[in-house]
């Protein structure tokens, strides 16, 4: 009877289980290989979707950067010819803030008067004469000449009921309606201006002036304020025939 030596069964096992190793590895590459396949198989048109997408993304990036270095070459074209004649940019910026102050096209603060304008509550509710009765009502001509005298008067920005008063605004009556910059406003009249308080209200209150018939029916009352806001003009300034006149060497004067 033959006997086996016990390094033999060593080397036996070794060999099995190595063999054994390898089959397995190569079933695990041949179910990654396969897994892999279906995967690129199953998902061409996603694939190239994506490709096309990001292609297309890529190239939009690209026009876009172009346009914005269009821009800003522009935009610095621009700037430069803007301050040509001013020395520094902080001179632009304080003649454009300045500009805009004048035109009316932003909102200001600052001290003035408050003046309301209605119709008399001295008006005899049995009155039925006409004539009399437009004597007791606020009509535009009491704010035109209102305003007019506190511009006189050195007042900077005014406002009716909101409206603000620019080089083109108009106050003019409609019917039974008053229109401020074409906008139709209600009494009472509110009239916000910014200036010297009390220069303000001496022009006002002046006996002979232009409200000495609105105080007298107590159609009228004025108050100082130390901050006061006018709102900024909102409407449309359309300009189609003037022109800026123009020196011989083609400067604007």
């Amino acid at each position: 009877m033959s006997t086996i030596s016990p390094t033999s069964r060593s080397s036996s096992w070794v060999f099995q289980v190595t063999a054994l190793c390898i089959v397995l590895g190569m079933l695990l590459a041949l179910s990654f290989k396969t897994q892999r396949q279906v995967i690129k198989e199953g998902m061409p048109d996603r694939m190239d979707a994506l490709r096309a997408a990001f292609m297309m993304t890529k190239q939009d990036n690209q026009r876009l950067q172009r346009d914005l270095a269009r821009t800003k070459a522009r935009y610095e074209r621009m700037a430069a010819q803007q301050a040509s004649g001013i020395r520094s940019a902080r001179g632009l910026e304080q003649a454009l803030t300045e500009a805009k102050l004048l035109a009316g096209t932003v909102a200001v603060r600052g001290p003035g008067v408050v003046v309301t304008i209605h119709d008399s509550p001295k008006l005899d509710p049995s009155e039925t004469r006409k004539d009399v009765i437009e004597n007791y009502l606020a009509h535009d001509y009491d704010i035109q000449n209102v305003t007019n005298e506190l511009f006189g008067a050195g007042a900077e920005a005014i406002s009716i009921n909101g409206q603000r008063l620019v080089a083109n605004s108009s106050i003019r009556c409609v019917g039974a309606a008053v229109m401020v910059n074409s906008v139709r406003i209600a009494p009472p009249f509110i009239i916000k201006a910014i200036g010297d308080p009390s220069a303000l209200e001496k022009a006002l209150t002046t006996p002979g002036g232009a409200a000495d018939g609105l105080i007298l029916l107590d159609m009228i009352e004025i108050k100082k304020s130390n901050s006061i806001t006018v709102p900024a003009y909102t409407g449309s300034s359309p300009i189609f025939r003037s022109q800026p006149v123009t020196s011989p060497s083609g400067k604007s004067r």
